[in-house]
């Protein structure tokens, strides 16, 4: 094959490959050249793996979708309680168990979500209880990475003897039920949010442990581990500075979907009354006492259920959504 310009354009002719021996012939090839004005040309701009995660998350509807949810709970939580008319104690029986968008007649002030059955309003009630729901899960999430990350990278790097033992003491106690743990903690400590914390790190941690444990088995045995080891680097740092940041996605990702199981179990908590102790709010004591209201009052339980909800799936949808993000196979 050769190109034969003809007119402005390219014409591709056939020429015999093959002569009567059937050896190609040099006339089956012609010199085109260099092309000098196309040789520097950069068909598709460099770019960083994390800079071209944030650029598809930006391009991901539902991702976009689930972070502004996520930042309106947040800073909700955050600024709604301290600029709020009304406290989360504050009561007022002679207006209890009022509609949505009931004005108080003594203040003028209107409680958007109603009272409850003591005459507190409802919708500061459910932003402070969404502060100490997200305070456990990010606190919960942020013990359980750190430990887990340690164990598991330990265990995964050394292997052998130390793996073997150290993977056993992980079995023994994600054995135990967390529930267990919450009730013995009870019995020596006052219920709250710390031990709330506590009580869930203590057996949290070993998910994220064996999903570090066998990343890491997987990657030891690279060849930027095994540079790193020739030139003197230690366990410590092998497994900090190459290790660890070669899973950070994935470590992410398993922490997006930790948070909603974490918020479940804390409402879990709060209604079987191991939780928050009163007067203090949270979504699970705001549920726990809707039910008892809820075929005279629904709202009192519609309002913390589908906060609950909301917030469950909007860090499971953004954890599905960061898992295509991270894949190295659906990059562009």
């Amino acid at each position: 094959m050769f190109n034969k310009k003809k007119e402005n354009k390219v014409v591709m002719e056939t020429l015999p490959a093959y002569d009567v021996s059937g050896t190609i012939t040099p006339e089956a090839f012609e010199h085109v050249g260099v092309d000098y004005d196309n040789m520097e040309v950069i068909a598709r701009p460099s770019t960083s793996f994390w800079k071209d995660a944030f650029s598809r998350i930006r391009r991901n509807k539902v991702a976009v979708v689930c972070i502004t949810i996520l930042v309106i709970l947040i800073l909700g939580a955050i600024i709604v309680p301290f600029i709020s008319p009304f406290t989360i104690s504050e009561q007022n029986t002679a207006y209890a168990n009022q509609a949505p968008f009931f004005v108080d007649p003594e203040s003028g002030n209107v409680h958007i979500f109603g009272t409850d059955a003591l005459g507190r309003d409802v919708f500061v009630r459910l932003w402070y209880g969404a502060r100490i729901s997200l305070t456990v899960a990010f606190a919960v999430a942020a013990i359980d990475c750190i430990v887990g990350v340690i164990y598991g990278g330990i265990s995964g790097y050394f292997g052998g003897a130390v793996d073997n033992v150290m993977m056993r003491i992980l079995e023994v106690i994600s054995g135990i039920p967390y529930l267990i743990i919450v009730i013995l903690l009870m019995t020596v400590i006052d219920r709250g949010l710390g031990t709330i914390i506590l009580a869930y790190s203590l057996t949290g941690w070993t998910g994220m442990a064996r999903l570090v444990r066998g990343q890491v088995v997987a990657l030891k045995n690279q060849e930027f581990v095994i540079a790193a080891k020739s030139m003197g680097a230690k366990p410590s740092r092998i497994i900090s500075r190459h290790l660890v940041p070669n899973i950070l996605s994935i470590i992410i990702i398993n922490i997006t979907l930790d948070i909603p199981a974490i918020i479940f179990t804390e409402a879990f908590l709060s209604m079987l009354g191991l939780g928050i102790k009163p007067p203090e709010s949270s979504w699970g004591i705001m549920a726990y006492d809707g039910i008892t209201v809820f075929q005279t009052y629904p709202t009192q339980l519609i309002f913390p259920a589908v906060a609950i909800c909301l917030t469950m799936l909007s860090f499971n949808l953004l954890g599905d959504q960061l898992r295509d993000v991270f894949d190295p196979k659906l990059r562009r």
